[in-house]
């Protein structure tokens, strides 16, 4: 998981990156979900390390900055947080 673009999408900070991890966690907690959240585990505990710290995200890191495994953890929690977003959000019957 690199800061380079991805798709054509660009990068995002750590600071974006952050708080959509927390904000899924949270709303996990709060809506008892089933299927919940990826467990947390060792490989989630150091990508979240490595986004905190930021350093990991800059285009300076390299492709090394992040293993497979980490990239994954983080790609399936954010995919299984939007996946909750859009049960807890009702669609608009209008539009």
């Amino acid at each position: 998981m690199s800061a380079c673009p991805e798709a054509g999408l660009g990068s995002v900070s750590a600071g974006l990156l952050l708080d959509a991890w927390n904000f899924f966690e949270d709303l996990s907690h709060s809506l008892k979900a089933d299927p919940p959240l990826p467990s947390r585990g060792p490989i989630h505990d150091s990508a979240y390390e490595k986004i905190f710290g930021g350093e990991a995200l800059e285009p300076t890191a390299g492709e090394g900055a992040w293993t497979a495994e980490e990239t994954a953890a983080v790609r399936e929690l954010l995919r299984a947080g939007l996946d909750l977003w859009e049960q807890a959000v009702p669609r608009s019957s209008t539009g």
